[in-house]
Order: structure tokens, then C-alpha cells, then sequence
């Protein structure tokens, strides 16, 4: 009978192996640091990547050589931006080919087309889900920043492209599914059918949203599937007018985790997008939401899929009081917080983050974010993006952030 005991865990492994057609490791079910020896991350409050179950979470990465050098042309720094992407895959024995999902950071909207050429060159034959965004500004002056997620079993990784939409060499997939989770291109208010924008923003909302559905079907989902949506909005003023919308696609009080976020500008003339990522197995799905918030048709404060939990993005709010102070430290504060009651109530706390992106009101207090930041963290830090959004400086909010967790073992 001991035998039997013993042998049990080797058998289970070499059936997940013949299943996943992939070599399991510690590493695959655990957790560590992804850091290139040339990474010169050193008190920067985030790591380079995080490895966690079998996804690897990259954080921003900008166009600097590993001196800190930065090129004058703006190719060049898309290249070094990718090349500093693949050193943190392949430090995690991955490839392009791996990654499921990548957000596009510029600072100039003239920059897309220029980025695009250089992007297409680099990504390989199987590129990912993507999302072009341009904002305000970025850490240290640079022009370009890269994320990504990236998944280690590639043989159960597909796109996703629902019948009738257009494709191409040089078309970013409508979306990945690795494994049983759907991760999807950002989409806009153009009909994919006609190649014709909505007229208003009302229509835009719609159409993107009909969009999300449309993929969502073609991966055997619905739009109760998602666990993660960011919708970024280039024109202010329109936020009630996009909630009314979005709260009719989804179940009150079942919604997904989000973050709405204005940007500086969107490309293809879009005034709104949605990006967004869903699980397939609806078992693996609950929606979170501490004792302290109250039920909303817009955004659940998290949702947890499996061990892994996709917080809304917080600000320095107090519930039922809203923001109280102009102090910048004290909403970081608060914000922090926020966050903590969401990961508490998945049983878990910071050390679980794996990945962040944190919005600012002014780059200029990226530093000061960075030194509190850092202290919430007591060992590890996630992969983390820093940028600034939009140029309203009159915004109350002073810092906005969300997280992704991983409830997982360290090595």
C-alpha cells in the first residue's frame, strides 16, 4: 500500500505531462523573480518579471540600453523596448511566441505607424493579443513602454478570430486562449464586418462592446466569462455615458474586475476601447467584494479565477466618503489599502501581486510613489508599469492603481 502512495504523485505528474505536452517543474506551480543579469533594477520597487504558475508577468519595459543609454531615433527604441521584453522571456526559457497578451505604450500619437513597422519585424509568427495606447508620459522621459503576460504552454494556445473578420500579416489576432483563459486585443468602435467607425461615442461603446462579445462566442463564452476589463476613453466627460452602456452587457453584482481609464489618445481615430481577459470555466469564477463596498452594476472590485484574482483599479477613495485629501502620499496610502481589502478578502495580501500598473495624475511623482510603494512589499516586489495618462492636472484623483494575484507556494 506504501508503494502505491509513493507512486501516486509520479503517475499524476506523468499524465499532466502527456496532457500538456510540456516538461512540469517546481517552477510551473510556484513563484520566483525573473531578472536578466544585464537588469540594472536595482531599488526600483518591481522585478523585472514574475513567474507564477506557468505565466510569466513582465513589467514595463522602456527603450534604454542596459547602460541607460537612450537612442535619439525612435525605432531604435522601439527594438531595444522589444529586445528588453525578450531577455526577461528568455530568462524564463520563453519567446515571443509565448506571449498572450502586450500593452503598447507612446507618448506621441504620430508614433504608431513608426512603432508598427519595427513591432511586425520583431514579433514572430504567432504575435499576441495587443493593446496601443498613448498617454501623457512615461518614467524617465522615454517614448515607448512594453508589458506583457506570457504563458509557458504554448501547445494549448490558439487564436481566436470570429468568422468574417479580417485578417492579415500584419493584424493583431482578435484574441490568445492559453489553456482556459481568453486574452483579448483591445476593441474599438469599428464594425470588423465593414471597416466603418461608429458615428458617436454611444455607437462606439456598442460596437466595441459587441465586438468583445463576438470573440467571446467564437471561444465558446459569454460576456459572463470575463474576469478583467480596462476601457480607455481619449475624450473626458463621457464616463456616465459608457457606464450606462456597459452595465447592460453584464450581470449586476457578477461583474467584471475593471479599470476605466482616460488616455491622451487612442489609434484608428477610436474614442474608446476595451481590453479584456476571461476564463472559460465558470466553476473557477467569483466575483470579490469586501464587506466594505457595496454591490455595483459597473465593476466588481476583483474577481478570482482559480488563484488568480484581477483587482478593479483602486484610487485614495474612503467608501461612502470619497476622496478626502489633495495629499498625494495619503491617496497612495488609501489607495494601498483599497487594494488590501480586495486581496484579504481572497485570502490573500501583497506578496500574492504579481503584476501592477500604476496611473498618475503628474509623472513627476513617480519617485515618491515608488519610495511608499516599495514599502507595502516586504520581500519580492511584482512586475510593475508606471505611466501618466492624460494631461489634466485638475483631476482629484492623484494616483490610480490595479493588480493582478496569484494565490501560489514560493520556491
Amino acid at each position: 500500500m506504501s508503494n502505491v502512495v509513493r507512486r501516486g504523485p509520479f503517475v499524476l505528474l506523468c499524465v499532466l505531462v502527456v496532457a500538456f505536452g510540456t516538461k512540469l517543474s517546481a517552477q510551473d506551480l510556484s513563484s520566483r523573480i525573473i531578472k536578466p543579469a544585464a537588469d540594472k533594477a536595482i531599488g526600483t520597487s518591481y522585478s523585472p518579471g514574475v513567474l507564477a504558475n506557468g505565466s510569466l508577468y513582465v513589467s514595463g519595459q522602456g527603450g534604454r540600453n542596459s547602460d541607460g543609454s537612450l537612442a535619439t531615433d525612435f525605432q531604435q527604441q522601439v527594438s531595444q523596448s522589444l529586445r528588453n521584453v525578450q531577455s526577461i522571456l528568455h530568462e524564463a526559457g520563453m519567446d515571443f511566441g509565448n506571449v498572450v497578451w502586450m500593452n503598447i505604450y507612446l507618448t506621441d500619437a504620430h508614433d504608431v505607424a513608426a512603432m508598427n513597422e519595427v513591432y511586425w519585424k520583431s514579433i514572430g509568427p504567432n504575435p499576441p493579443a495587443r493593446t496601443v495606447l498613448v498617454v501623457a508620459a512615461l518614467p524617465h522621459g522615454e517614448k515607448i513602454e512594453i508589458n506583457c503576460i506570457s504563458a509557458r504552454n504554448t501547445i494549448q494556445r490558439r487564436q481566436i478570430w470570429p468568422q468574417g473578420w479580417p485578417q492579415g500579416q500584419h493584424v493583431d489576432p482578435p484574441a490568445i486562449q492559453a489553456d482556459d483563459v481568453l486574452y483579448m486585443s483591445a476593441q474599438g468602435g469599428t464594425n470588423p464586418l465593414t471597416g466603418k467607425l461608429a458615428v458617436d461615442f454611444r455607437g462606439e461603446v456598442k460596437q466595441a462592446l459587441d465586438n468583445v462579445a463576438a470573440i467571446l462566442k467564437t471561444a465558446n463564452m459569454g460576456l459572463k466569462n470575463v474576469l478583467w476589463v480596462n476601457p480607455y476613453m481619449s475624450v473626458s466627460g463621457k464616463y456616465d455615458v459608457m457606464g450606462d452602456i456597459y452595465r447592460t452587457y453584464f450581470e449586476f453584482g457578477n461583474t467584471p474586475g475593471r479599470g476605466t481609464i482616460q488616455v491622451a489618445d487612442l489609434p484608428n481615430n477610436n474614442h474608446v476601447i476595451f481590453s479584456c481577459i476571461a476564463g472559460a470555466d465558470l466553476a473557477k469564477r467569483k466575483a470579490v467584494r469586501p464587506r466594505n463596498m457595496l454591490p455595483s452594476p459597473t465593476a466588481s472590485p476583483g474577481v478570482l479565477y482559480g488563484d488568480t484574482l484581477y483587482l478593479s483599479a483602486k484610487d485614495g477613495f474612503i467608501p461612502e466618503q470619497g476622496i478626502v485629501t489633495p495629499d498625494f502620499e495619503l491617496q497612495l496610502r488609501q489607495s494601498m489599502r483599497n487594494l488590501l481589502d480586495g486581496l484579504q478578502e481572497a485570502d490573500m495580501d501583497f506578496a500574492d501581486v504579481v503584476f501592477s500598473t500604476v496611473y498618475l495624475r503628474q509623472i513627476n511623482d513617480s519617485d515618491r510613489m515608488t519610495n511608499l510603494y516599495g514599502k507595502f512589499f516586504k520581500n519580492d516586489f511584482p512586475a510593475r508599469t508606471t505611466l501618466q495618462q492624460t494631461v489634466d492636472l485638475n483631476a482629484e484623483a492623484t494616483e490610480q492603481i490595479s493588480l493582478i494575484a496569484v494565490r501560489r507556494r514560493k520556491e
